[in-house]
């Protein structure tokens, strides 16, 4: 991997993912239209990266991938947590983005790579592996599927390869704030014995954001072709966890409904992948961060 198209890569992953392609000396483009690019700003002088602060699809596409040889495509229009609305209009949108970009690929050795969700499964029951049926609950889990059936079908017509990981919630510093884990940090110590916590739409696992980002290197450098893997974090009730690192009690976790087990030793051994960071250590960064970023702004 010597260049590499981020986009939403002023977003929560996208940023961590951008700071460790430039770690690593690859060259990195990123597509992100937001107003706001504060995640980027301390690299944003490195003279490899260049930032395109546009959408994708004002984007110069096809002068952007004749440069690049992997695409991690991170950008997402809506929150995992978002509720449904104009259902027929977000579902386009992000088929019309999915579509510019592969119709932009002009090279089969370019690879593509997806972020996408445990969402897609739905509700279920016991274990769920790469092969379980997909049946989407939340308006980001239909989105997501939707996009996967899209990298497919462009895959086969232009012959490039691809991977999808699917990734349980994702935490870390810049975890944006409607996300369960920052919405308590956020909060005020003695507001925590009254809030309502607002519940994430994956609860079965979490996975720090560093760990996440290694996963997505290791899909862009691996051999595997046109694969689908479930990304976790090794450790049953991570999530719950979390909660209760954060002093909420037990008897006020959100109720789930489901008793999902996503299996991911096809990530383990095809990939390599094992999550590093315990949520311990994930969750005392998240905070330290918080609080850093709080004391900036009393000082601004």
């Amino acid at each position: 991997m010597k260049r590499a198209l981020v986009t939403g890569a002023a977003g929560f992953i996208g940023s961590h993912l951008c700071t460790k392609l430039l770690e690593d000396e690859v060259e990195v483009i990123g597509i992100d239209g937001s107003p706001s690019t504060e995640k980027l700003d301390y690299i944003g002088r490195n003279a490899n990266f260049e930032l395109i602060n546009q959408r994708i699809e004002q984007a110069d596409l096809m002068k952007i991938m004749h440069k690049v040889d992997v695409v991690f495509h991170l950008a997402c229009g809506i929150q995992p947590n978002e509720q449904w609305s104009d259902i027929e209009d977000r579902v386009k949108d992000h088929v019309h983005c999915m579509r510019l970009l592969a119709e932009s690929i002009d090279s089969r050795k370019t690879k593509f790579i997806f972020s996408s969700s445990y969402d897609v499964y739905g509700k279920k029951t016991g274990e769920v592996t790469e092969n379980s049926t997909a049946n989407p609950e939340t308006l980001y889990g239909l989105i997501k599927l939707t996009e996967e059936n899209c990298i497919r079908m462009a895959a086969a017509k232009k012959h490039f390869s691809y991977v999808i990981l699917r990734f349980p919630t994702v935490y870390g510093p810049w975890q944006p704030e409607g996300m369960t884990f920052q919405q308590i940090i956020s909060a005020d110590e003695g507001e925590r014995d009254v809030m309502t916590v607002k519940k994430d739409s994956v609860t079965e696992d979490a996975i720090y954001v560093e760990d996440a980002v290694r996963a997505l290197c290791l899909a862009a450098e691996n051999k595997s072709r046109n694969a689908i893997y479930n990304i976790v974090s090794g450790s049953s009730g991570e999530w719950r966890k979390g909660l209760k690192l954060l002093s909420i009690k037990e008897d006020e976790f959100p109720k789930e409904k489901r008793n999902m087990v996503v299996v991911g030793e096809k990530a383990a051994k095809e990939l390599g992948f094992r999550s590093d960071v315990k949520i311990e250590e994930g969750l005392k960064k998240q905070i330290q961060h918080s609080k850093e970023r709080l004391k900036s702004r009393f000082k601004a």
